[in-house]
């Protein structure tokens, strides 16, 4: 089983006061238990981290999670221009304000790995025809 891990879904298992955190947690277990396969675009890492220092005021998690990447516990997948261009190609002009390349990113790594699901709590994926992991 493939998971694209998006960067609520890294902030939901990382940040104790993050509305997700029970919820992401558990599912996270759960994952780790089936034998998923977390696969984390590169720029889930750099935007994780940017909210939880600057938005959430929580550097030291943000730290944490540098320190993790560094010592290689995330499966991390490079971000190419194939990849943002097709990542483009997930974005309406008309999109909402949340929908970001971040967000086009996240789905086209789904779509070249054929993932299962997406571990995120945003329903922008699902307009795009992909599953969350809470629906496994």
């Amino acid at each position: 089983m493939i998971i694209i891990v998006d960067s609520d879904g890294l902030i939901g298992t990382s940040h104790i006061n993050d509305k997700h955190y029970s919820k992401a947690t558990k599912l996270l277990q759960n994952l780790t238990d089936h034998g998923a396969e977390l696969i984390y675009p590169a720029t889930v890492i750099s935007e994780a981290t940017a909210v939880l220092q600057i938005r959430l005021n929580t550097p030291e998690t943000a730290d944490a999670i540098m320190e993790y990447t560094k010592a290689g516990l995330f499966n991390i997948e490079a971000v190419n221009n194939e990849v943002l261009i097709s990542a483009i190609s997930f974005l309406d002009k008309n999109r909402s304000k949340h929908a970001t390349l971040f967000d086009g990113v996240v789905a086209a790594i789904a779509q070249k790995y054929k993932a299962d699901a997406i571990f995120s709590f945003d329903k922008f994926y699902k307009t795009k025809g992909f599953k969350l992991a809470s629906e496994l």
